[in-house]
């Protein structure tokens, strides 16, 4: 079989960056490669059998991707492809820009050989990203993403012709036939690390954030705030980068178009916890609880007005506030969130309170004496959470 480094690996290469993952294509049967690969190699193998592609995991975690060279075809814009197998030529034809459409050959003949069949080097030397046809950004409108991720990352310039085709896709909401699954797969990771602020101004310069109803043009003002994710991140004790910062950023931008909760987090297709996270970051920014701004805070009213924000929303919310509501943040998320009462509903039913639906306000109302005396004792704590049921029960109101 022919077998290629292909698309970014060469292109990186080219321009001297690190190597991560390896892209390979061959012209065969590349699930059987991979197999011959992982039994060589000890790797773990995963096939795609619908797009003749397979992974590898090698014993040191670093992967390898293996695909037949393939040939790709779609049935409506923004479709999943359908492949059949073809040469080395047709698949170069089938990728996304033409500094991607690059292969080396690693047979032990034309070692090194470098295919080139779309002057992918002269658009590397240019610092050119150029799509190979007109419709490429409507075949595949996740295209548009990936050239501002590229443009960003490389610090190139889409070409003149491709940026005419890149706003006509977005005038023709392209991106809106892409399924959520997808727009998120491809996004989300760009806005986990250093250079998501800049995708997401580049995204708002070429019209793409309102495209999809995120957001506006980023302002000089929004992209200020959004560079404070990241020193945020890092104050409240976690990686600059992650899925915290990408969905913070979604958050601010989204904010500050006025993006209904609802609609964001429908757009993108995540897990039930991210999606809290997002629609709870939107809903505290949009009406920030006043405790975080008023003179003097109690240390239980600062935990219950934030006891609901996690660290996107509090991420988000230091990025766009001044440092007295900063240090407020960074008390709540560092000092007080952990703090747990000394006493549990089995401590209120030895105490020969009747269970019902106030149970977890009178234990709130333990937790308080905790927060703001951290001395006081288990006693204390309890006599408050009793005396809370006693006086529900005296308005009337079910224990």
């Amino acid at each position: 079989m022919g077998v290629y480094l292909v698309g970014g690996p060469v292109r990186d290469l080219l321009l001297g960056r690190a190597q991560l993952d390896l892209d390979l294509a061959v012209e065969g049967d590349g699930p059987a490669f991979a197999h011959a690969c992982a039994h060589m190699l000890g790797a773990q193998v995963t096939v795609h059998d619908a797009f003749l592609t397979a992974g590898l995991r090698l014993p040191d975690g670093s992967h390898l991707d293996i695909a037949t060279a393939r040939q790709e075809t779609y049935e409506h814009p923004g479709a999943l492809p359908t492949v059949a197998p073809a040469s080395l030529t047709e698949d170069l034809g089938r990728r996304d820009f033409t500094i991607n459409a690059l292969a080396v050959a690693l047979n032990p003949e034309p070692w090194g050989e470098l295919h080139d069949p779309f002057d992918g080097c002269g658009d590397l030397q240019a610092g050119l990203i150029r799509v190979l046809h007109d419709r490429s950004f409507l075949d595949d409108p996740t295209r548009l993403i990936r050239a501002v991720g590229l443009e960003v990352r490389l610090g190139f310039s889409l070409e003149k012709h491709t940026l005419t085709l890149a706003h006509a896709a977005v005038r023709q909401s392209a991106l809106g036939s892409v399924s959520p699954q997808r727009r998120a797969d491809v996004l989300l990771p760009l806005l986990r690390g250093e250079f998501a602020v800049a995708v997401l101004a580049c995204m708002g310069e070429l019209g793409m954030l309102e495209a999809m109803h995120l957001g506006g043009p980023v302002s000089d003002e929004l992209r200020a705030v959004l560079e404070e994710i990241a020193p945020a991140l890092e104050t409240l004790g976690a990686a600059r980068t992650g899925q915290a910062a990408a969905l913070s950023c979604l958050a601010l931008v989204a904010d500050e178009a006025g993006t209904a909760p609802e609609a964001l987090v429908g757009y993108f297709q995540m897990g039930s916890e991210d999606r809290h996270a997002l629609k709870t970051a939107l809903e505290i920014l949009g009406n920030p609880p006043a405790e975080l701004s008023e003179p003097k805070v109690s240390p239980a009213d600062l935990y219950f007005a934030l006891s609901r924000a996690d660290l996107v929303t509090a991420a988000a919310l230091w990025a766009k506030s001044d440092s007295t509501v900063c240090e407020r943040i960074a008390q709540y998320w560092l000092e007080l969130r952990h703090t747990e009462t000394d006493v549990t509903g089995d401590d209120l039913l030895a105490a020969g309170a009747q269970p019902g639906p106030r149970f977890s306000e009178a234990l709130a109302q333990a937790l308080r004496v905790k927060l703001d005396n951290p001395t006081a004792a288990r006693e204390e704590q309890l006599r408050v959470a009793l005396r809370y049921l006693d006086s529900c029960q005296g308005k009337g109101t079910p224990a």
